[in-house]
């Protein structure tokens, strides 16, 4: 009896100690703008030892020692290493990680498709001057109706009702580009032409690319891609 005595006396006194000689630290996670990162993660360095932010981006840890070093990190931010030596670490701001990794570039001039393109592919550009003799009165998809693969149909008869079928896909499937930058509908992906009256006046070339498209922007271009490029500013001597 008196030996289970001593074992608890013992377990209590280990208990004890441990907790008295435990430290808690406090501080607050945020990003560059100042705003909390719930759900950060606080690691003493070395140990397994650690927490995470609350909903306002603070959080409280125990910690062994009075002085050492706590991991700091969040997904989509680089980690950082914070010393520590008092209880407040106060607010400790984590900077993005979120790099851009790709870039396209479109130089000027007609831009070419199918330039990094290791297969064949159709590709057919309309001119300056062919613009120029084909356009009159007709509305600028109606300049593409002799290009191979291209049916061009006018419907309601009101102006900018123009649609384009590519390879017999329609406008939603073909990706439309101005000077390399997209112009389909955000919403739709569709293409409106009304709100494009007066791209025949400044067209230079209009490049049309059939089949699967190889650029890398975010465009569904399935039947293929129309590049249209404009004409170069004018300058003139006063």
């Amino acid at each position: 009896m008196k030996n289970i005595k001593n074992i608890l006396l013992g377990a209590l006194f280990f208990v004890t100690a441990t907790i008295l000689g435990q430290t808690k630290i406090t501080g607050k996670v945020v990003d560059e703008m100042g705003d909390p990162l719930p759900g950060a993660n606080i690691v003493v360095k070395g140990t397994t030892s650690g927490a995470a932010t609350d909903f306002d981006g603070k959080f409280i840890l125990n910690v062994e020692s009075s002085s050492g070093v706590v991991l700091v990190s969040f997904v989509g931010y680089e980690s950082k290493e914070v010393s520590y030596t008092s209880s407040d670490l106060g607010t400790i701001q984590l900077i993005s990680s979120n790099l851009l990794t790709e870039v396209v570039v479109v130089g000027t001039g007609i831009v070419d498709l199918v330039k990094d393109r290791q297969t064949p592919i159709a590709v057919s550009t309309i001119k300056a001057t062919e613009i120029q003799e084909k356009s009159g009165n007709l509305e600028f998809p109606e300049i593409m109706r002799s290009t191979p693969s291209v049916y061009v149909t006018k419907q309601g008869g009101g102006f900018g009702d123009s649609r384009i079928n590519l390879r017999g896909f329609d406008q939603s499937n073909t990706a439309f580009l101005l000077n390399g930058q997209p112009i389909n509908g955000m919403e739709d992906g569709k293409m409106y032409w009304s709100n494009w009256s007066g791209v025949m006046d400044v067209a230079n070339a209009v490049q049309i690319q059939r089949g699967l498209g190889s650029s890398k922007l975010a465009i569904s271009s399935v039947g293929g891609t129309v590049n249209i490029v404009t004409k170069s500013t004018e300058k003139r001597e006063g």
